[in-house]
């Protein structure tokens, strides 16, 4: 437990000083991390254009945020963040993106939000039991929760960022009829432990995004992987889900 916060706490450090790198060169296991970490940023540069809309769920401090603003300063981002102190610090940092306090779910109403104000890259609508109260230091606010159906009604993006410590299937499943209509390439972070705090079935997200026509890969480029091959996949964190080609 000790090593993972450590490992995270490098990894935050090395994305605001933008050097990876310092990542990977500590920790072997990290190299993983690395790779996903320029996979993504290849895919955020390779996706939009002048004229594209990138939508980012789970903004945090704005790690991803920054690189879809600084490749695509002209299109338009929208941040979800429901932190108030990060919100507002985001705003503060991007005053071109639209920046909404609020978090996303399945169904629209308000909750109970865990905020751990030493480590908030682990807070979320469930408390995660791994982080005590000595190192988290939680508070407990309550949030006004949407969906993406809401949120972007007629709204087109081109690509969709989803980083919500564990409930990214109940954003997915708010945002079936944005998935249905725009097609956006979806990057979604899935660990199974997270996704069980809010009792999500191992292999729905795939089952979900199957249903819509998507396939699923990692955000490296392994895949497309069977329901069964992303059941069993312990070393991907960040997923790639693109629109089937093959019109199935």
């Amino acid at each position: 437990m000790r090593r993972r916060l450590i490992r995270r706490a490098v990894a935050s450090l090395s994305r605001r000083l933008e050097r990876p790198e310092l990542l990977a060169s500590m920790y072997p296991g990290a190299r993983r991390e690395l790779r996903e970490h320029i996979a993504m940023r290849a895919l955020v540069a390779g996706t939009l254009g002048a004229d594209g809309l990138y939508v980012d769920v789970g903004t945090n401090r704005g790690q991803v945020l920054a690189d879809a603003v600084r490749v695509a300063p002209r299109a338009r981002h929208v941040a979800f963040e429901p932190i108030p102190e990060l919100a507002a610090a985001l705003e503060r940092s991007f005053p071109q993106v639209d920046c909404r306090r609020l978090a996303l779910g399945a169904t629209a109403g308000s909750a109970e939000f865990c905020h751990f104000r030493t480590l908030d890259g682990w807070s979320g609508l469930r408390r995660n039991p791994e982080i005590s109260d000595a190192q988290g230091d939680p508070e407990y606010i309550e949030v006004n929760v949407s969906t993406l159906d809401a949120e972007l009604l007629d709204s087109h993006p081109r690509l969709l960022k989803i980083d919500v410590e564990g409930a990214e299937l109940d954003v997915l499943r708010g945002a079936g009829e944005l998935l249905a209509r725009a097609r956006p390439i979806v990057i979604f972070e899935h660990v199974a432990a997270a996704a069980a705090l809010y009792g999500a079935p191992p292999g729905e997200p795939w089952e979900l995004l199957d249903r819509l026509d998507y396939e699923v890969f990692s955000v490296t480029g392994d895949g497309p992987f069977t329901r069964a091959d992303f059941v069993a996949c312990a070393n991907v964190v960040n997923w790639l889900a693109t629109p089937a080609t093959n019109g199935r």
